[in-house]
């Protein structure tokens, strides 16, 4: 199954994607950004960014169509490498993405809010 992910979400070398820090997320949420959370359920089930959603690298090729296109997305992980491989797949669709560096960490040591269940 990775080596399949790896295939469907491999970029061109042409196409990167602006990082935000968090604090910069934060306020392009503010704004009406769509904070994509593409860890995996088992990660989010045990803490998450308030107001993100869900959307787990492995489905993003099958539910991408369901995402906006009229807004800004800002892709996250834990780290920032697999939101990076699917904003760069989001970019090559069409879509306006940046990725959150540091993830999901750099959110937490930044002190932003995170909800835990």
């Amino acid at each position: 199954m990775l080596n399949w992910l790896k295939t469907r979400l491999k970029p061109t070398p042409a196409v990167d994607v602006p990082t935000l820090t968090p604090q910069e997320a934060q306020a392009r949420m503010r704004t009406g950004a769509l904070l994509l959370d593409v860890r995996t359920v088992a990660e989010r089930q045990v803490a998450f960014i308030p107001q993100s959603r869900s959307l787990p690298l492995s489905e993003l090729p099958g539910q991408a169509d369901r995402l906006p296109k009229d807004r800004v997305l800002i892709t996250q992980c834990a780290s920032g490498h697999r939101s990076r491989s699917a904003a760069r797949w989001l970019a090559q669709r069409g879509y306006q993405v940046y990725n959150l560096g540091g993830g999901f960490h750099a959110w937490q040591a930044a002190g932003l809010p995170t909800k835990q269940r």
